[in-house]
């Protein structure tokens, strides 16, 4: 059986999601993929758009999408720190779909006046959702 570790994941405006029984952290950094196990070495990651995926002692798992942000593990507990987050559960897959849909309008747009890059991460946080919620 793997030995669990304290987990939270925490936005600007709440504590979104903590647990003590988590076993397994799977994200994506700046710099590719990565996974923590508890006992895991010191380290801060910066967090990419991405799905976060927790393991825990029983079996069961629980994904989150993760918009940004900072993940810290320590003394067996993994802090992140996230810019954005939603739980799979909690996601609205309607407004994601329109997020996309406005989004990819937006990157095909020839006018000069739209913010590319604010675009093509409004669509990869729109991907993201959809994906975790599915």
């Amino acid at each position: 059986m793997a030995t669990p570790f304290t987990f939270e994941i925490v936005t600007p405006d709440k504590m979104l999601f903590s647990a003590e029984n988590v076993t397994y952290v799977g994200f994506r950094t700046l710099a590719g993929g990565m996974g923590i196990k508890a006992k895991h070495l010191p380290v801060i990651a910066s967090l990419d758009i991405a799905p976060m995926k927790l393991e825990f002692e029983d079996g069961s798992t629980k994904t989150f999408a993760v918009c940004g942000g900072f993940l810290e593990m320590k003394n067996n507990k993994c802090t992140v720190l996230a810019t954005i987050a939603d739980a799979d559960t909690d996601i609205d897959t309607v407004r994601a779909e329109a997020s996309k849909e406005r989004a990819e309008k937006r990157l095909a747009s020839k006018e000069a006046e739209i913010d590319h890059a604010r675009a093509e991460r409004s669509l990869k946080r729109a991907i993201t959702r959809l994906k975790v919620a599915r």
